[in-house]
């Protein structure tokens, strides 16, 4: 399967902030990694790859409170049905993205600060990454 981040990275230009992103994609993947391997989006292939201020309206809606929220709400009626192994599951996306994890559940991660938060101030870009699992 596919992932395709949204990597916010804090650069002097479109060419630094790419490379940043592929520093970060190439120690995410690997031999004990949970993804097999990635790296950036060729920029004619995505709408993004270029400063954030440009490309902020295209940047999926910052709802990760709300998700988590909702999979806390589907891993307590998992425990009240006993499944615990899809409980505890629920719980652990949950508790990542309360703690701002890098994760598949949630598509947008600025990777200066290692958090979901956005700054849209000069500097700063929209890298699309690839990521395989």
């Amino acid at each position: 399967m596919h992932f395709h981040p949204i990597l916010l990275v804090q650069a002097e230009s479109l060419e630094d902030a790419k490379s940043i992103a592929q520093d970060f994609c190439d120690n995410e993947c690997g031999e004990h990694a949970y993804f097999d391997y990635g790296g950036i989006v060729p920029d004619n292939e995505t709408e993004l790859n270029k400063p954030l201020n440009e490309v902020k309206d295209k940047l999926p809606e910052d709802n990760y409170i709300k998700k988590a929220e909702q999979l806390l709400v589907e891993a307590n009626e998992k425990l009240l049905q006993k499944n615990y192994e899809k409980a505890g599951y629920l719980f652990r996306i949950a508790g990542e993205l309360y703690s701002q994890c890098f994760s598949t559940e949630y598509p947008v991660f600025n990777i200066q600060n290692y958090d979901y938060s956005r700054d849209y101030g000069e500097g700063w870009y929209a890298i699309e990454a690839d990521l395989h699992f």
